[in-house]
Parts: C-alpha cells; sequence; structure tokens
C-alpha cells in the first residue's frame, strides 16, 4: 500500500466541532441569515456549556459567519444589495491602498505565502468546494492587508470584509470555472506584487476588486432579492 495513502487522524476540539457544527447548518440553509442566535439555547442542543459556545461564536465571527449587533445580540450574517454596495465601494478604495503599501515591503517569503495560498484556492475551485476556496481566498487578503504594515487599515478591512466573504459563501453557487477564473486572478495579483510600481498595484487591485463586484451582483444579489 501506497505510504501517501492514508492521512494522519488530526483531534478535534470541542470548539472547533461546535464551530463545524454551525457552519453546516448555516451553509445548509437550516440557520438563515439574519437569524438570532440564543447561547443557552445552542448550547442545550449541542449538549455544550455555554463558554464553549461563546468561544464558537467569536471564532465564527473573526470568520465573518456570525455578526455581534449592540443590545441584539449575535445572528447569522446578512447583508442587503444596498450593504454589499457601500461595503465594495469603500473596500476597492482601502485595499487598492493596502497592496500600495504591501508593494513597500515586500519580501520573498511573502510572496511564496501567498503562492501557496493561491495554489489552495485552485485546488478548492477545482473541487468545487466552496469552503476551501472562500477561506482561502479571505486568508489572501488578509496577508495583503498584513503587508501594508498599518494596523488600522486591517482592524476596518477585516470589519467590512470578513462579513461579506461569509455571506457569498453562504449564497454564491456560480459554475466551477468562475472560481478558477478568480484563482488565476489572484495569481496574477502576486506575480505582479514584486514587478508592478505601487501605482499600478493599486489599478490592478480596483480591476479585480470591480470584476468580482459584477460577477457577484449577477450571481447573487438577484436571488437574494427574490427570496425576500
Amino acid at each position: 500500500m501506497n505510504e501517501k495513502a492514508l492521512k494522519l487522524i488530526r483531534p478535534v476540539s470541542k470548539r472547533d466541532q461546535v464551530v463545524a457544527s454551525f457552519k453546516e447548518a448555516i451553509l445548509s440553509g437550516t440557520i438563515q441569515p439574519g437569524e438570532s442566535i440564543v447561547e443557552s439555547k445552542v448550547a442545550q442542543q449541542l449538549g455544550a456549556g455555554i463558554p464553549l459556545v461563546r468561544e464558537a461564536l467569536i471564532e465564527l465571527e473573526h470568520q465573518g459567519y456570525v455578526q455581534k449587533i449592540p443590545y441584539k445580540g449575535t445572528t447569522v450574517t446578512k447583508l442587503a444589495r444596498d450593504d454589499v454596495e457601500k461595503i465594495f465601494r469603500l473596500r476597492v478604495e482601502m485595499e487598492s491602498l493596502a497592496i500600495e503599501w504591501a508593494k513597500e515591503s515586500v519580501r520573498p517569503a511573502d510572496v511564496e505565502h501567498l503562492r501557496n495560498i493561491t495554489g489552495k484556492m485552485k485546488e478548492g475551485a477545482e473541487a468545487h468546494d466552496l469552503d476551501q476556496f472562500y477561506q482561502n481566498d479571505l486568508a489572501f487578503h488578509r496577508k495583503l492587508w498584513e503587508m501594508s504594515g498599518n494596523e488600522y487599515l486591517v482592524e476596518c478591512l477585516e470589519r467590512i470584509v470578513a462579513p461579506l466573504f461569509a455571506f457569498f459563501l453562504m449564497k454564491d453557487r456560480r459554475e466551477r470555472e468562475s472560481y478558477l477564473f478568480s484563482a488565476a486572478q489572484h495569481e496574477k495579483i502576486v506575480e505582479a506584487l514584486p514587478r508592478l510600481s505601487g501605482a499600478k498595484l493599486r489599478a490592478l487591485m480596483r480591476d479585480s476588486i470591480s470584476d468580482w463586484r459584477t460577477e457577484v451582483f449577477n450571481a447573487v444579489l438577484p436571488r437574494e432579492s427574490e427570496g425576500e
């Protein structure tokens, strides 16, 4: 038998099991966007303690699947067409700035790290595994934000972009080729990072985000509005 045929069994923490259970319910539609999450009720259903559920919700918020709203508690991420439009208008400006600043300190190790991420994006696209695709897509952008060296810019982008990616994962069901094209666009950005000027990288990022925005509006939001 091939020694590489089997993968090592990895222990999964209880928190990760709760996170996985939440994600499965959200992505399957069992828990709908906008639905409130009551910690005590969830803890009872899962047979877990409230502190464990709270930890899982913190991780889910980091991934963008849930949002904490003052005086309302935690709800599954839900974005209307107007919300997405506003986020994109802000995101295109901020991410363009982030990649321009990232250019100033880019190292070969950073480029290699981004190549590894885009490789995983491509694998997810080929398998039509949208969870893998979007998690690595977000990891790609987070790396660029980090490379900007500005923690305030990172904080702002984290707040607006993570829920956007999670919402797309809940709603997006494009053809496999569309995800492959997106992965190729990200590869193009990686290879351009050490070569192009900051201004040209900024333009490249603007075009990439604008193209993605068009696809999302055509593929995701019409169905979302019909369901409301």
